[in-house]
């Protein structure tokens, strides 16, 4: 894309039209290193239109190296708010982003309310496989927290998790095959 930086001047234009076109030229043009300026907007960016856009656009893209650039750019965001709008982007992604339950957990834990709410919204979204023992590791860490103003977050993300690891089993003594699984977790809750 020729034009990156135009576009994202375009982007941080608060005409919205200007910043609707190029959004709609960086869907057509696919190009994924521009996501991770996107992305950079989204850290600094207050403004709610802006921030709606660029979410939506960002949660359409597949490419499996935009997840590793979101999950860098998460990690390592120190704004609050910028934490919060790419956790939005996480669970309207058509990406699985199982894999990092326990970013998201400790995101739950640790940040602020905001931050943390959305944060619970991506975990009940998480549709991937988890390995049981990842699932139970989050719900230990659950449990040892308590955090008034968190407290339903906590729950609802809990219960969630315990639903998780039910459908699990469900389908492993469908397959009549959980011989396996009853070594390996420390709890006697099966």
């Amino acid at each position: 894309m020729e034009n990156k930086q135009d576009i994202l001047k375009q982007l941080a234009d608060s005409d919205m039209e200007v910043v609707k076109s190029a959004i709609e030229q960086i869907k057509q043009e696919g190009d994924i290193s521009i996501a991770s300026e996107l992305l950079d907007i989204l850290l600094r960016s207050q403004d709610t239109t802006v921030i709606t856009n660029i979410t939506s656009l960002l949660s359409d893209v597949k490419d499996s190296d935009f997840k590793t650039i979101l999950m860098d750019k998460l990690i390592n965001a120190t704004s609050e708010s910028g934490k919060a709008n790419l956790l939005r982007i996480c669970w309207e992604s058509a990406i699985d982003f199982s894999e990092y339950l326990d970013v998201f957990v400790d995101m739950l834990l640790n940040e602020d309310f905001i931050t943390a709410l959305e944060a619970s919204t991506v975990i009940e979204n998480l549709g991937g496989k988890i390995p049981e023992e990842k699932i139970h590791i989050a719900i230990k860490r659950l449990q040892a927290n308590s955090d008034e103003n968190k407290n339903f977050l906590l729950e609802d993300t809990l219960l969630h998790l315990e639903e998780l690891l039910r459908h699990d089993d469900e389908e492993e003594d469908e397959n009549d095959d959980h011989h396996h699984h009853d070594h390996h977790c420390g709890c006697d809750g099966h």
